[in-house]
């Protein structure tokens, strides 16, 4: 886990907030990942990470020799449902407004 923790570190402090984000998607989707590797992905910090999952905007995390762990696979589906839900969200406000136009 240090090489793929140490590598997705150099993916996210080269990038941008886009860089994050494909940093994430280019690892393998069963890699595990601890809440200090998640937290550095997002560059936030770790209480943070734990506020982000009480929110909702992560998936709860699985406990792995007592730490809190997600796969990348995990992660990026809950973002790719999060994101889908906005999606339909956003069709439906733009249905109710067109039907209340005149």
């Amino acid at each position: 886990m240090n090489e793929e923790s140490e590598a997705t570190t150099e993916t996210v402090d080269a990038g941008n907030s886009v860089g994050i984000i494909t940093g994430l998607g280019e690892l393998p989707p069963g890699t595990i990942l601890d809440e200090g590797a998640v937290a550095r992905i997002f560059s936030r910090h770790t209480a943070s990470v734990k506020r982000a999952v009480e929110r909702g905007e992560l998936p709860p995390p699985v406990r792995m020799f007592g730490r809190p762990c997600w796969t990348a696979g995990s992660i990026l589906v809950h973002i790719e449902a999060r994101l889908e839900a906005a999606k339909e969200d956003a069709a439906k406000d733009a249905a109710r407004i067109a039907s209340h136009s005149p």
